[in-house]
């Protein structure tokens, strides 16, 4: 039989944000833009030595309002949140550098995975080595359901120890509070894993979710850290990173807010996360099959060989096998709200 290490019994209060009109910057302790926000580009970048490079943004009004994330996961496959789903050109910067090179995808599909909150989509074409596609976390993660007491009782759901993610330190992207243009709206703040929560039903039925307490900083709560984050409405889609030896590895996308009160009736706030890990396998399938083939070395040292041959023969007017050569060269192209 199963045995978890709860951490409290709840009842949550949600606080999904869809509106475009109530979007808000992300809130982060002692937030300054020199080390918060990703393109100001300063060496006091608490996000400094990691790749950022495939967190994409679209950029449809020209500043932070109603404009939606992507992260990709592949060369050509994204993951955001299914209730502020993206659409349009996702822009991908290749570094922190607010004037270096951008790479601009559309998004040609894309579809709600199973009854969860998590969205995943497939880009025009594969990204260049120069974004980065990320790994995410495929712990698989088990708790209780939620207890449906008879009204007007109030649901009551579980968090619990999140296995080896617990405590674990995070970094969650949101929209910046500084005046950027909308793909480079990207602010880092950080958080710790409170625990876990099944079957969250805030949208949809099966959103497992990991959950992150807005602890006080003034007195200092034992699990508050440095730049603290909580997340708010506009964030809804954006990642939410685990730091694995130096490499960021995704944990889920950024999904709604909650009030909430402890079994002794002690309030608190906090974010949660469509945890991607119990999707793994869908995940998976998802990128194998939507895959583009890059093509070989090889078979392209072939080609050109075969084009400069072809081209050769026909400039010599020359016999091959005793038949005249000559004629045309044609060129042909081959393709293969929460927050």
């Amino acid at each position: 039989m199963k045995s978890w290490i709860f951490i409290a019994i709840v009842s949550f209060s949600w606080l999904l944000t869809k509106s475009p009109s109530l979007h808000a910057n992300i809130i982060i302790s002692g937030y300054t833009d020199a080390t918060n926000d990703r393109f100001t580009n300063s060496p006091n970048f608490t996000g400094a030595g990691l790749d950022w490079s495939g967190v994409g943004r679209t950029n449809n009004n020209g500043n932070g309002i109603g404009n939606t994330w992507a992260t990709a996961i592949s060369r050509n496959v994204v993951i955001s949140a299914n209730h502020l789903a993206p659409s349009g050109v996702i822009h991908f910067y290749a570094n922190n550098d607010p004037l270096g090179p951008v790479v601009t995808r559309s998004i040609i599909s894309g579809q709600q995975i199973g009854s969860t909150d998590l969205w995943i989509g497939v880009l025009s074409e594969n990204l260049p080595d120069t974004i980065k596609s990320y790994n995410f976390v495929q712990n698989p993660l088990v708790g209780p359901p939620p207890v449906l007491p008879p009204p007007p009782e109030t649901i009551q759901r579980f968090i619990v120890n999140a296995g080896s993610l617990q405590g674990a330190e995070v970094y969650l992207v949101g929209v910046s509070p500084k005046d950027n243009i909308a793909s480079q709206d990207q602010a880092i703040g950080r958080n710790r894993i409170t625990g876990y929560s099944e079957n969250v039903d805030f949208t949809g039925t099966d959103n497992d979710s990991l959950l992150f307490n807005d602890d006080p900083s003034n007195p200092r709560g034992p699990n508050y850290v440095d730049f603290e984050a909580y997340l708010q409405g506009g964030d809804s889609g954006g990642p939410a990173f685990i730091n694995i030896n130096g490499e960021l590895q995704l944990l889920g996308t950024n999904a709604y807010t909650y009030l909430a009160t402890d079994f002794v009736g002690n309030p608190f706030r906090g974010s949660g996360i469509n945890y991607a890990g119990n999707q793994a396998v869908f995940i998976n399938q998802f990128i194998a099959i939507s895959a583009v083939p890059e093509p070989s070395a090889g078979l392209l040292v072939s080609l050109g060989c075969l084009i400069f041959v072809c081209i050769g023969r026909y400039r010599s007017g020359g016999r091959e096998n005793g038949v005249e050569m000559g004629g045309e060269v044609r060129a042909r192209s081959f393709g293969a709200s929460g927050v």
